[in-house]
């Protein structure tokens, strides 16, 4: 009787851990867009009813006729009426992040919110992208390590210097930019490069370094964001 109950015990969690899962992407796929120009395209999350989108900043250097899609959920009427054109309000080469206003969005926009404490190791955490240019895919993982003033490199640019978290969630080319989320939808990260070597070797921005980058620079602090820390508002 006991092994029994044991069991179904079990199964209740693991079936509530999935709609769970299933409830964050629900709930945050019109947070997060999809941003192209003519060298190439990424993800960005909406962080503000406003407009404001975060995203890497690799994903818009040297990106000409940048264009932000929003989520095919929305109800609007035409093709048309999903793209959006988009203003560069702040670049963070060293962080690899990037702040973008979508302009006189067409409709009412979901933003996610920023969560206000860092995930710990072992933590699971959510991620929403364009892997490969599968638009809105879901994948999960788990926090494997914090590595603060990590270095890294693209082929082609400087260093970059911030604090990231190591992942094993499964991301692709098109998933930078993208949110990686909480067991609550909240925003902890986002989602920049990975190990060409090692597969689940992912590496994301964490939720400190996007906080500094929004509220401690004057050009930031200056657009008045209306960014929802999920308590406290930067405005």
């Amino acid at each position: 009787m006991y092994n029994l109950t044991k069991q179904f015990f079990f199964i209740i969690f693991m079936t509530c851990n999935f709609i769970f899962a299933d409830s964050i992407f629900e709930s945050s796929q019109k947070g997060v867009v999809l941003i192209t120009g003519d060298q190439g395209y990424g993800s960005g999350v909406i962080i503000s009813e406003k407009g404001y989108v975060l995203t890497n900043y690799h994903v818009i250097k040297n990106n000409s006729n940048l264009k932000i899609a929003i989520n095919y959920e929305y109800s609007l009427n035409a093709y048309e009426d999903y793209i959006h054109e988009v203003k560069v309000i702040k670049r963070d080469p060293q962080r690899d992040l990037a702040l973008l206003k979508i302009i006189n969005p067409k409709t009412y926009l979901n933003s996610i919110k920023i969560s206000r404490k860092s995930p710990r190791i072992g933590s699971k955490v959510h991620a929403i992208g364009h892997p490969d240019f599968k638009v809105w895919s879901y994948t999960s993982g788990y926090i494997n390590q914090f590595m603060k003033d990590y270095e890294w490199s693209y082929d082609d640019t400087s260093p970059r210097k911030a604090n990231v978290y190591l992942t094993q969630t499964p991301v692709a080319e098109g998933s930078s930019g993208g949110p990686l989320l909480n067991e609550y939808g909240n925003l902890v990260g986002i989602n920049t490069f990975g190990d060409s070597e090692y597969q689940f070797q992912n590496f994301a921005i964490t939720v400190d370094e996007i906080l500094n980058c929004l509220l401690y620079t004057s050009d930031a602090a200056d657009e008045g964001l209306g960014v929802d820390l999920g308590g406290r508002r930067i405005i």
